[in-house]
């Protein structure tokens, strides 16, 4: 793995290629050989830009104090291969695995933490293409497919059982998307044909069930993704309608903030959200290329990231999962890859950004 001090010089060294091709450091070549080959800029943005006042969005080296770095991409489960539609990661500190669910290739693909390629799931297991993955505490991979039906769990030994949704009164034929657990195992499931939400005990018997699709408190609209903090709180983010809406562990309604739009703080189209150690939400916007980092009652924090195809910029993110430690990692659809920054303090909250 190259240096950073190699990642953050070498856009003003076009002589830094040479001496790193020679040294074997062959992802950095590859990556910035596409930006190349796609007219864009070396001198892309190495660190995420940190958008807040408009100097800083003059320059996009005006990092803060660089809160957000970056660590390193990957490109594809095999060498000279890229992700056919990364569309989902999950994270198991336990045992230091990242999974990342590639729509297209119909794979679940296993890395460590530091992006080495592991092992995957696929073919042998009879998954369909991958909508959304998740793991529980004995390291059980939950596979929700593309084309809908039951939720797969593969055992340590690849054997497989299923998950059923069974339907409310008048609902369509559930659909499971985005899963999370909480810290005391329980099971929440997005039921995307319905907008609903699933909760399962981890016994995976049905405790909860909440939502609908409408305009109402406590109904969405296009119902994404699902993340509990450490309290128990449920946010759920929505697409379409009000971007968060949150309840508390019985599935009863508290509030709900954001707003759809084009600025810092709006949300253009929200696919993802996780919440970090501060209990901070950090929610991927599609729309914008970017990751919006909001308190746990809606006061916008932090914008990180640009579009773009250079290491530290975004095309189309999908997906993100962040650790104890402080690494974010991010799945982007548009630029087929995996990238993984860190937290320069993981263990401080963000002060409100400034206007």
């Amino acid at each position: 793995m190259y240096s950073r001090r190699d990642v953050e010089t070498s856009y003003a060294k076009p002589a830094m290629w040479v001496r790193l091709l020679r040294t074997g450091f062959r992802r950095f070549a590859d990556v910035n050989a596409r930006v190349c080959l796609r007219g864009l800029c070396l001198a892309s943005t190495l660190l995420l830009t940190i958008t807040g006042a408009a100097s800083d969005l003059a320059d996009p080296f005006g990092q803060r104090g660089r809160e957000l770095t970056f660590y390193y991409s990957v490109n594809g489960y095999e060498r000279d291969a890229w992700f056919g539609e990364p569309a989902a990661l999950a994270l198991d500190e336990r045992s230091n695995l990242l999974y990342v669910a590639d729509r297209k290739d119909g794979t679940i693909d296993a890395f460590s933490i530091q992006g080495i390629a592991k092992f995957r799931y696929g073919a042998k297991e009879k998954l369909g293409p991958p909508l959304a993955v998740a793991v529980d505490k004995k390291g059980n991979i939950y596979v929700a497919e593309n084309i809908g039906g039951p939720i797969k769990i593969i055992d340590s030994k690849r054997q497989i059982t299923t998950l059923q949704l069974e339907a409310a009164e008048g609902d369509d034929t559930p659909k499971p998307g985005r899963m999370t657990f909480d810290r005391d195992g329980n099971l929440y499931v997005v039921d995307q044909a319905n907008c609903r939400l699933y909760v399962f005990d981890k016994e995976r018997k049905l405790k909860i069930k909440l939502g609908g699709r409408g305009e109402k408190r406590g109904e969405f609209k296009m119902l994404q993704d699902v993340a509990v903090d450490r309290q128990g709180r449920i946010y759920a983010l929505d697409a379409m309608g009000i971007p968060v809406q949150v309840f508390d562990r019985k599935g009863k309604y508290i509030y709900r903030f954001g707003f759809h739009g084009e600025g810092d703080r709006d949300l253009g189209f929200p696919t993802a959200i996780a919440i970090d150690r501060n209990d901070q939400l950090w929610i991927v916007d599609k729309g914008q290329h970017a990751l919006k980092v909001f308190d746990r009652v809606g006061t916008f924090l932090r914008r990180f990231g640009s579009y773009g195809l250079g290491e530290g910029t975004l095309f189309h993110p999908v997906d993100l999962e962040i650790d104890s430690f402080g690494r974010v990692f991010v799945a982007e659809a548009g630029a087929r890859r995996l990238q993984v920054f860190t937290l320069s303090r993981p263990y401080e909250p963000f002060t409100p950004a400034e206007f």
